[in-house]
């Protein structure tokens, strides 16, 4: 006879949960990690996508902490959505979001119906393709919206798939949070590139990873052309306008490891791990004609503006003492492409001696 504590069943159905308590564990492990946003956010979709037998994941989060509306995070898997579909805004205090908060557990597009009726929130989630719904939270409030797709196998949501995501968005969310609040300390709220201490800081452990490792390391300064004559002619605001902008061709252009940050006033710079200087020169040619090209919206109404930049590049030499070594032969690159014509490049080279 076979008693309740040797039933297979049920010895498969603790092993199963033993096992989701380990992964949860190393889950919370990773999570608490890192607190860069962007390397996070993509951490949570894999952990779906690997645990649950889902080829769709996707989270919506808010973009700014003020911010009253969640929008699709860019990374998200698997979804084939519409142009348009990414930028869709679901309101903080949605009758979803309402909902979803005195529940703060994994549903479905029909039982969140069924409990609350249909609104175009809900009517766009399942639009898209979404087959599960879970909220994340912290504190006991929704920060966002995680969504999944159907499962590979075509089958249902199992209850404890439900409890091992209910468990997850606790931990997503405090992650995100906690995330949050670091790069509100780090990022400058007008541009959205890094502030001054983090970029010296990182700047530092880079040139420390070089030593160790003898990789290359190359660093960018940039200037916008005769900004302080444009402050004067258009006006503050206007001036900010421009920095907003010449910002966002900065993050754009920016590789995936590379460190964007607000030096100064109008002066933005770029690490660039494991470049040299020939890749750092590229990197500049390439923002400069980003930004020549560009037409900034005049919030005064008027004409676009056209503006442009002036860069310097230097790179990481193993006599490098500090990072004042580093920055002073950007910067001494910048001064030469400033005072020989404006909008172009310069790298800096040992001077040859006659």
């Amino acid at each position: 006879m076979i008693g309740k504590d040797n039933d297979p069943l049920m010895i498969e159905y603790y092993e199963k949960k033993i096992y989701d308590q380990k992964q949860l564990l190393e889950i919370s492990k990773a999570l608490n990690s890192t607190l860069d946003y962007k390397y996070l956010i993509d951490a949570i979709l894999n952990i779906c996508l690997a645990q649950l037998q889902t080829l769709s994941a996707a989270i919506f989060l808010a973009p700014e902490a003020d911010s009253n509306y969640f929008e699709l995070e860019p990374s998200f898997k698997g979804f084939d959505l519409a142009e348009d579909d990414s930028g869709f805004k679901i309101k903080t205090d949605a009758p979803l979001i309402t909902f979803l908060e005195t529940k703060l557990k994994a549903m479905t597009p029909d039982q969140v119906e069924e409990a609350m009726g249909l609104s175009p929130e809900l009517e766009f989630l399942r639009r898209i393709g979404g087959d599960l719904i879970i909220p994340l939270n912290a504190k006991g409030k929704v920060n966002g919206l995680l969504l999944l797709g159907e499962k590979i196998t075509m089958g249902e949501w199992m209850e404890e798939d439900r409890d091992f995501l209910t468990t997850l968005s606790t931990l997503a969310g405090i992650a995100v949070e906690n995330s949050r609040l670091y790069e509100l300390a780090t990022v400058d709220m007008m541009t959205g590139l890094k502030v001054h201490h983090y970029f010296q800081t990182k700047l530092k452990e880079e040139m420390e990873r070089c030593r160790k490792k003898r990789a290359n390391l190359a660093l960018l300064f940039t200037d916008v052309d005769n900004f302080k004559k444009f402050n004067d002619t258009h006006g503050h605001q206007a001036g900010d306008q421009v920095l907003i902008e010449v910002a966002r061709r900065l993050i754009q252009c920016a590789g995936k490891h590379d460190i964007a940050a607000r030096y100064g006033g109008e002066e933005f710079c770029l690490v660039m791990p494991s470049a040299d200087l020939k890749r750092g020169y590229e990197m500049g040619e390439r923002l400069r004609k980003a930004v020549e090209s560009s037409s900034i919206p005049n919030p005064n109404g008027g004409p676009d503006f056209q503006v442009t930049l002036s860069i310097g590049v230097s790179e990481f030499w193993t006599t490098d003492r500090n990072n004042k070594d580093l920055i002073e032969r950007a910067d001494k690159a910048l001064y030469e492409a400033k005072h020989s014509g404006k909008n172009r490049t310069i790298s800096f080279r040992v001077p040859v001696e006659n």
